[in-house]
């Protein structure tokens, strides 16, 4: 999502079946749902405090893996054109990976994020 091609990615990465759920959002099923979602407006559809986004970053925390599983706790963050954090959500997120690729995804945090006050540049 860093790159912006988070659509391109998600075809290289993941099997055509995947799983991708955000709390308090729609769970996408598959990557033909994924093209939907995005076409539709994606995220800032429902979250409409991160519409005027036009950088995003993720502050990785801890990352953990075994066989088939990843664990990541990170901070999001939503910037816009002036420098301000839309919205950082703290996040537990888990992929789980079969035969090399990504079938399922999901992310936890606290759905409070999506009204939060941006935060203004330092």
């Amino acid at each position: 999502m860093e790159d912006g091609n988070f659509r391109t990615l998600t075809r290289d990465l993941c099997t055509d079946d995947f799983t991708f759920a955000n709390t308090g959002l729609p769970t996408i099923h598959g990557l033909d749902d994924l093209d939907r979602f995005s076409e539709s407006g994606g995220f800032a559809a429902f979250i409409p405090i991160i519409r005027p986004t036009r950088k995003f970053e993720v502050e990785l925390l801890h990352i953990g893996s075994g066989v088939d599983t990843v664990f990541t706790e990170r901070i999001d963050h939503f910037w816009d054109e002036a420098g301000r954090d839309l919205m950082t959500p703290h996040i537990c997120g888990i992929m789980e990976i079969r035969e090399g690729r990504i079938c399922a995804m999901r992310e936890y945090y606290d759905p409070a994020c999506y009204s939060q006050e941006p935060i203004e540049p330092a």
